[in-house]
């Protein structure tokens, strides 16, 4: 995929998701998270990556010198700013189907989506399988529940500390 360099019309956000796409293609990298914050001439870009096998620093930034060349290149951030590409860490949550896949066996702890004034109970349990409508979650009581993503409101992995 090549982009030309004429403005696209998108906003600045999805101009940098389409840089980066093209960056990762052919890689088992993609992308989480794409973040464009503070003022003109002063602006933080933060790339959140992951990938289905172990994610070094050093794919990291890989990405970062050929993402900021594009960026610089094709001329798409006015002024100064600051490029950050890194993984999205525990912190974050996951957020994408393709994250779960590396987790299992892993403890984690789901939200799900509830109707307007239920409370929401979150599950805690270890994450057994995963396919591509959903996970498989042990409860600890009853064995294991399926979660669909789209019933998904926040999951974590369990730190073991």
């Amino acid at each position: 995929m090549t982009l030309s360099t004429e403005k696209l019309p998108q906003d600045m956000r999805s101009r940098i998701r389409d840089y980066v796409e093209e960056v990762i293609q052919g890689t088992d990298l993609f992308v989480v998270d794409v973040q464009v914050r503070g003022q003109k001439g002063s602006q933080v870009i933060e790339v959140y990556l992951d990938a289905d096998s172990a994610l070094h620093a050093d794919r990291l930034a890989t990405v970062s010198r050929e993402l900021g060349f594009l960026l610089e290149t094709e001329d798409v951030v006015s002024g100064r700013y600051n490029l950050n590409v890194s993984s999205p860490g525990a912190e974050r949550g996951l957020t994408h189907p393709r994250q779960y896949r590396k987790h299992v066996g892993r403890g984690l702890r789901v939200e799900r989506r509830v109707p307007e004034g239920e409370k929401s109970a979150a599950i805690v349990g270890d994450l057994l399988e995963v396919d591509d409508e959903a996970i498989i979650l042990s409860d600890g009581s009853s064995g294991s529940v399926r979660i669909s993503y789209n019933e998904i409101e926040a999951a974590r992995v369990q730190l073991p500390w």
